[in-house]
């Protein structure tokens, strides 16, 4: 599962390109994604500073390796215009491996499930739209994380 976010530019427009384009992958189909939902920005000097997010989450069926797939996305993010300069900072396109089924991965690159994924509403609310039985390895149900975790998050469309 992967979770998408913009918050610069036409961010709605900018995330169903970033789909597109991860669907036109070899070794990647997009399989569903949820609507878009919107979150306030969050920077660790306070909430607010930057415009909010759009986001979403897609359900992918994939033949790679997560190593490659992490390298797809990049692509893809460098391609949508991503830079990479501060860690909380704005971006065209945001695109995060969230969990690969129950795979648990610790790698410099690279950590699945994701490690904040349990405590974001934006990731939790979009997929439990798309799959409700869904569990997040190592933390459990999305449906019981999304009652916990902190944030708002609202639907755009």
């Amino acid at each position: 599962m992967l979770s998408l976010g913009a918050n610069l530019g036409d961010r709605v427009a900018t995330i169903d390109r970033a789909v597109r384009a991860l669907d036109a992958i070899d070794g990647i189909r997009v399989l569903d994604r949820s609507s878009t939902w919107e979150s306030p920005s969050w920077h660790p000097d306070g909430e607010g500073l930057s415009p909010d997010y759009a986001n979403i989450v897609v359900i992918v069926g994939t033949t790679l390796e997560p190593l490659e797939l992490l390298d797809a996305i990049r692509a893809v993010e460098d391609a949508l215009g991503r830079v990479r300069e501060e860690r909380y900072g704005s971006r065209t396109i945001d695109i995060d491996i969230v969990a690969i089924g129950a795979l648990e991965l610790d790698t410099d690159e690279l950590t699945l499930p994701h490690p904040r994924a349990h405590e974001r509403q934006f990731v939790l609310q979009p997929w439990l739209e798309v799959e409700p039985a869904a569990a997040l390895p190592a933390h459990g149900p999305i449906a019981e994380l999304a009652e916990y975790a902190d944030g708002d998050v609202w639907r755009l469309a």
